[in-house]
Formats: C-alpha cells, sequence, structure tokens
C-alpha cells in the first residue's frame, strides 16, 4: 500500500512540474519574465550611435545633412509631414552653457515672437524650452547642459510629429567628451552608419 501511495503521490508532483513549466512557457531554461523566475531578457537598445550622440530613429524619420555628409552634422526629417523641410536638429556649443545659449537664440529669433515654455525632462536631463514662429509654421528649441558645453535642439512642427519628437527626445543621449566625439564623426559618413529600426 506504501508503495502505491508513493507511486501516485510522485506522479501528482510529476504532473504539477510539467504545468508549471508550461505557464513559466515550456523551455525550461532559466530566462522569461513574468513571475516564472529566471532573469529578464534585456530590452534592446533601438538607438542608432552617431558618435557624439545616440538617438532612436522612428520609422517616419529619415536620416539627413543639410552641411555636409558626416555624422557630426546628422539631421533628421520628418517624412509625413506637409512641411518639407519639418526636421529634428541636434547642435553642441562648447562655449557658451545652456543659459548663455538659450539667451543667444532669443535675441536673434526676438522678431519671430519668441516665446519660452516650462522646462520638460527627457532622459534624466531637464530643457528649457521656447518656440517662434515663421512661413514653415513653429520651431521649438530644446537647450540643456553638457560637460564641456551645452545642446540645444531644434525641432519643427512638434505637434505634428508629437510621437515621433517624444520617442527621440526620451532616448537621446550623448557622448561622455562630445567635442572629442564630434571630431571623430567628421570622419565618418552617414552611409556607413547602422540605422537600428
Amino acid at each position: 500500500m506504501k508503495k502505491k501511495a508513493f507511486a501516485i503521490l510522485t506522479l501528482c508532483i510529476s504532473l504539477f512540474a510539467a504545468v508549471a513549466l508550461v505557464g513559466c512557457g515550456g523551455s525550461g531554461g532559466a530566462t522569461g519574465s513574468g513571475g516564472c523566475g529566471g532573469a529578464e531578457k534585456p530590452a534592446v537598445d533601438m538607438r542608432t550611435d552617431f558618435i557624439w550622440f545616440k538617438v532612436e530613429v522612428p520609422e517616419a524619420v529619415e536620416i539627413t545633412d543639410v552641411a555636409g555628409d558626416t555624422a557630426d552634422r546628422a539631421q533628421f526629417k520628418f517624412t509625413e509631414s506637409e512641411h518639407a523641410s519639418d526636421r529634428f536638429i541636434p547642435v553642441f556649443d562648447s562655449d557658451k552653457n545652456a543659459d548663455e545659449l538659450f539667451d543667444y537664440e532669443a535675441k536673434w529669433k526676438a522678431n519671430s515672437g519668441w516665446t519660452e515654455s516650462d522646462p520638460v525632462k527627457y532622459n534624466g536631463k531637464t530643457w528649457r524650452s521656447a518656440y517662434f514662429t515663421h512661413s514653415g509654421g513653429v520651431t521649438t528649441e530644446y537647450f540643456t547642459d553638457v560637460d564641456g558645453g551645452s545642446v540645444y535642439v531644434r525641432i519643427d512642427n512638434v505637434e505634428e510629429h508629437k510621437d515621433a519628437v517624444e520617442t527621440m527626445m526620451k532616448s537621446l543621449e550623448f557622448a561622455d567628451d562630445i567635442a572629442e566625439a564630434k571630431t571623430e564623426a567628421m570622419d565618418v559618413k552617414l552611409d556607413d552608419i547602422e540605422i537600428k529600426r
């Protein structure tokens, strides 16, 4: 009788283990998600590396360049736009901090209705922002301090490209030494950069 009870108990334990394994994906491995044990797989980094910065490039955005064909001058054009010139452009300034750069831009765009907005936070950085109007719509500029200077991002008609802009601003990360990285990026052709999609 004891042997029969032991066999039934063993069968029950085996069935329970099989059900638990199927509930965790059935692979029996130590990876996975949910409450089935093991470490979760790390999220894939979808940012493209432009040497001095990294950013996720959504499908509705193409890499372009107006002033050259190297990674230090990379610009991004919104392809689904009623304005052919709508772009996302990061700019590094080694001579000014964010407030000085903001004031400099404000001075030159005062006649275009330069209007300061509330600061915004993206990827751990606080950005001062302002917008101005022109014949192509509304351009917004975001300013933040970085090691060795400051960066601003100029974006045309943000509201028309809101999802893409949010994706890009949330994923934007800069090199530790931007000046050195930009020098390196001058020798890298945009065609040689692997665009992650």
